[in-house]
């Protein structure tokens, strides 16, 4: 049992090890005002597509009178540094952390959250829970996995990931359990002009330097075709498409799972128009992607695949940016969630950086005290921020 409010309110979890296994209909009445990512259906598909590749864990919270109130997904992943800024410093913590970590850089982890998306997508409760009694709900089944031995090999680390800044404060309910905050490169996040119909509104409002790179993109793409793929489109080119995806991957600093892009037909069948799925061919051979979901007036912007072999001389990274702009344009988006990675190029456009945070826990507890001061003192790297916007006069 669990205490949400004091003394006066005490919860009961139900933790399930397959989607397939919990009480749809529980999981689905809180669901419903939750994030999309949290719908049994999405998920379900998910854990289908990854079956063998990692493993899921689901908690369903019920209040005393046995009504649930509260949602959970926890997935098991390996997350590998594949370079990054952070290897070195990793190296230096020495046998604290473990040494097979320190050698292979790869450290097993239990997540609360959805390890293929931006944001604070792992959890839900029924209004009347704060964030505060929602994460220590989660704390609590987060430790009852670990010390449960529900999955083998067992993980190194916990996880609660993406919080946004505002959730800061009630955050720090985590870090009396233990956890340390830890501060990963920003969400690039674009707030997008009513006044801009069209790319021409949204030119007018560049200043010439902007004006030039954006039509240096439009100039270098020119022999780029995009074709909307349908689920019957995703599934013809499921080898092509992992390809593309797999090049990107295998150039980020970290891997945190790897997405069997085929997931995208199923999902593309459930959204319809609310997953867009963006192909560029170059005579007709397929050299990138691009997906997005719409969550209102919000364009959550999600995986892109590349052939770097094209990517240089024909700007498909660049125009893919782009075509999402245009995109939450037609759909009246107000705001575009770029995602990290190539803050550059999205600050180029008009993102700006929005910090969040992972909140982190060592299993072991004399690790956990080496691990904590250094994730407090990672700072991402810095980069350029630009303002591709005419001044306003004073």
């Amino acid at each position: 049992m669990t205490s949400l409010n004091g003394h006066s309110s005490r919860i009961r979890q139900s933790l399930h090890e397959s989607i397939h296994m919990i009480h749809r209909e529980d999981w689905m009445d809180v669901a419903e005002d939750a994030s999309p990512y949290l719908r049994y259906d999405h998920l379900l598909v998910l854990e289908d597509a990854m079956q063998g590749a990692m493993d899921f864990r689901y908690a369903i919270y019920y209040s005393e009178d046995n009504l649930p109130i509260g949602i959970a997904c926890f997935q098991i992943a390996d997350l590998v540094d594949q370079g990054s800024a952070y290897r070195a410093a990793v190296q230096k913590l020495g046998k604290g952390i473990g040494g097979r970590i320190i050698k292979e850089m790869k450290v097993r982890c239990v997540v609360s959250g959805n390890v293929f998306r931006c944001g604070d997508h792992g959890s839900h409760f029924k209004p009347g829970v704060s964030d505060a009694h929602r994460f220590l709900a989660i704390e609590e089944t987060l430790r009852r996995l670990d010390k449960g031995c529900y999955f083998r090999p067992m993980a190194s680390v916990l996880i609660v990931k993406d919080l946004w800044q505002q959730q800061y404060a009630q955050a720090q309910e985590l870090e009396r359990k233990g956890f340390a905050p830890l501060t990963m490169e920003p969400n690039m996040v674009m707030e997008v002009d009513p006044a801009w119909k069209d790319l021409d509104a949204y030119q007018e409002a560049l200043n010439a330097k902007a004006r030039t790179r954006l039509r240096a993109v439009l100039k270098r793409s020119e022999a780029l075709t995009m074709r909307r793929l349908d689920a019957h489109g995703i599934r013809g080119n499921a080898g092509v498409l992992q390809d593309l995806f797999d090049q990107v991957l295998d150039r980020t600093p970290f891997a945190f799972g790897r997405l069997n892009v085929a997931v995208y037909a199923p999902w593309k069948e459930q959204w319809g128009e609310d997953l867009l799925f963006q192909g560029y061919f170059l005579d007709d051979r397929l050299v990138g992607f691009a997906t997005a979901f719409v969550l209102d007036d919000v364009l959550d912007v999600q995986y892109v695949g590349l052939d770097y072999a094209h990517n240089e001389t024909h700007g498909v990274y660049h125009r893919m940016l782009l075509d999402l702009l245009e995109f939450a344009m037609q759909r009246g988006s107000r705001k575009i969630l770029f995602g990290r990675t190539a803050e550059q190029a999205k600050s180029n456009l008009g993102a700006l950086p929005v910090d969040m945070r992972f909140y982190v826990r060592h299993r072991n507890a004399i690790a956990n005290k080496l691990v904590g001061p250094f994730l407090r003192s990672v700072r991402p790297e810095a980069f350029e921020q630009r303002s591709p916007f005419k001044k306003m006069p004073a």
